[in-house]
């Protein structure tokens, strides 16, 4: 459609779904609501191949159109009976570029049950800069969305967008043209975009499948303990250097490297191709991963500002944490609770804090032996936004610590590997006050505003007034022990 592409998300109360059209792969991702932390239920993807010649002959591939078109009944299917309520269809560069690209949407149009919008290339531009916000709210740079037919640039900050540009440069789509040399078509399109140099020095933001499999092969290279791309880091020498490698590689050297998918042998050195040449224009400190990109921002753009203002981080630990709860001990009372101890923690830490609360019954239905390693396992590997790799770390160490003292340095092996000696120590303090907390509480609510739990230059103080002693159980002085260990304090139970 022309203008704007928007969505109306008054009535989206349950699962809600998308099928991207791109130009070489349709997906249906189906989330389980349309929220500032989207959660992915369902998710598969189906090369068609769809943009395959579109430069040589301004037409559909109509082998990849009789594959799309099958593939978009049965994602159809598939979705209503997951019980969506609602079903948008995203068509993108093939398609609005195509001269039989309104056929096609003709077509679809037939079909009940889809919400169909031809993006044009401002709104795919808006929709992915949307996206990486959604996923990484403090992201300000410049994104890049690389797909089979198009590149999406978008300057980012303040949560917001700026400059944006669309260059017909998709590796799929320069492979199959025939209209000259691929790679001088991609440095010429990016040396043609001006604004870019006002972001030098900036960070700079990755999405699309062929920029995640740069991701995945470089943490491959690297050993890299964490294997999720969302907010991967690589300082931006280091990703130029592995890109110009990549791109001078024939297929078959590609299918020799590990984390290589097959699948992208051919298109991915014209991707690094693009890659190098964005970051010999930026000149960014580094290159930034994002798993959120087209699909979830066009959820967030018709987000109300309220929602938008939560951090998502908070928003998937509330929505989630709910469901592994036993106790009615609300996690806004152990927050609470624990506010006088953490008084010089940054705005960083107090994300993962809160975050911590609404996740701190993580594991009470795991065996007493494996609770603490199953809330680190679990914690680590969260598709949560709305965190770095540290942070991520930093988290799943103080729910380890929230059900086990001493956890073994073997156990948290990635995350000590991730984190650095400040996150490491916020991330015991922090558990073993949640432990306490869960002592005292029993998990009923009420009872931890009536016992004060203080802190000086020399002292982690309890404070018990004299009704409420019976609260303190036998273990209570050695949980505040371990936390008083934690900040190099001294246990105090003073009882009123």
């Amino acid at each position: 459609m022309d203008g704007e592409t928007t969505v109306d998300l008054r009535a989206t109360r349950g699962r809600v779904g998308i099928i991207d059209v791109g130009s070489n792969s349709i997906r249906l991702v189906v989330y389980e609501r349309a929220s500032r932390a989207p959660l992915p239920v369902f998710n598969e993807k189906v090369l068609c191949g769809l943009a395959r010649g579109l430069d040589a002959t301004g037409r559909l591939n109509p082998e990849g159109v009789r594959l799309a078109l099958a593939n978009i009944d049965r994602f159809t299917t598939l979705a209503h009976n997951m019980k969506v309520t609602s079903l948008d269809l995203l068509a993108t560069a093939a398609v609005r570029d195509a001269a039989d690209g309104e056929d096609f949407m003709r077509e679809l149009a037939r079909r009940p049950g889809i919400h169909a919008h031809t993006v044009s290339g401002k709104d795919e531009a808006r929709f992915s800069g949307y996206g990486v916000i959604c996923g990484i709210p403090e992201a300000s740079g410049v994104m890049g969305d690389l797909g089979g037919g198009s590149l999406e640039l978008v300057a980012l900050g303040d949560g917001a967008l700026g400059n944006s540009t669309t260059l017909p440069v998709g590796p799929l789509r320069l492979m199959s043209s025939g209209r000259g040399d691929p790679k001088r078509m991609v440095v010429e399109a990016v040396d043609g975009v001006p604004w870019l140099r006002e972001h030098a020095g900036s960070t700079f933001y990755a999405v699309g499948g062929a920029w995640r499999s740069f991701a995945r092969l470089h943490m491959e290279q690297a050993g890299y303990p964490l294997h999720i791309i969302h907010h991967y880091e690589i300082a931006a020498e280091e990703a130029r250097a592995v890109a110009r490698l990549i791109a001078v590689q024939s297929a078959k050297s590609l299918e020799k490297m590990p984390g290589v998918s097959r699948r992208r042998t051919d298109t991915l050195p014209l991707a690094c191709l693009a890659l190098d040449r964005l970051l010999a224009t930026i000149k960014p400190r580094s290159v930034v991963f994002s798993a959120f990109g087209l699909r979830e921002g066009f959820y967030y753009s018709s987000l109300s500002e309220a929602e938008r203002a939560r951090h998502p981080l908070i928003a998937f630990a509330e929505e989630q944490g709910e469901g592994w709860r036993r106790f009615d001990l609300a996690p806004a009372e152990i927050f609470d609770w624990l506010s006088p101890v953490f008084g010089d923690e940054t705005p960083t830490d107090r994300v993962l804090r809160t975050a911590a609360c609404h996740l701190s019954d993580i594991s009470w239905n795991d065996h007493p032996d494996y609770r603490a390693e199953q809330a680190y396992v679990r914690v680590l590997h969260l598709p949560a936004p709305g965190m770095s790799h540290r942070e991520r770390a930093v988290l799943a160490m103080a729910l380890a610590y929230r059900y086990k003292s001493d956890p073994k340095a073997a156990m948290l092996d990635t995350a000590l590997h991730l984190s650095d000696s400040r996150g490491r120590s916020f991330a015991r303090r922090l558990g073993a006050c949640l432990r306490l907390a869960y002592n005292l509480s029993g998990g009923a609510p009420g009872l931890l505003p009536r016992i004060a739990l203080g802190r000086t230059d020399r002292e982690l103080r309890l404070t018990v007034p004299a009704d409420a002693s019976a609260s303190l159980g036998d273990v209570t002085a050695r949980r505040l022990e371990s936390a008083a260990e934690a900040f190099g304090l001294k246990p105090v139970i003073s009882r009123g």
